[in-house]
């Protein structure tokens, strides 16, 4: 199966995909910010990241752009739930930037499951 990067700032969130997704045969790495994901990404090789847009330190389209602008074409899903809130909505700026699919919360984890699959080609 795929090694996996979850880069959420939402302990919860990061528990609940990781648990799920290693249950579905994936290797999964966690990062709670951008910065640490962008770290992880240096040490280890990953075939898909999963990235929330609203977190401190590195937010989520620093992460797409970062991935992208080192002409990497490791398959991004940004996901985001705090646009209710703010007057603009990042996600589909997260794919203008590079990330091939985007998921809006709370997301069910049989979208999350379909989003996954896709972006390895493996649906």
């Amino acid at each position: 199966m795929a090694k996996i990067l979850i880069i959420d700032d939402d302990e919860i969130i990061l528990n609940v995909f990781n648990r799920f997704l290693t249950g579905k045969g994936h290797d999964v790495t966690v990062a709670p910010d951008g910065r640490k994901g962008l770290r992880a990404l240096e040490r280890e090789a990953v075939d898909l990241v999963i990235t929330d847009i609203m977190m401190p330190e590195t937010d989520g389209l620093e992460v797409v752009m970062a991935i992208r602008g080192k002409g990497t074409d490791i398959p991004v899903i940004a996901i985001s739930g705090g646009m209710h809130a703010m007057p603009m909505d990042f996600l589909p700026m997260a794919k203008k930037f590079g990330a091939e699919q985007v998921l809006y919360k709370p997301v069910e984890l049989d979208d999350l499951l379909a989003a996954v699959n896709n972006a390895l080609g493996s649906d």
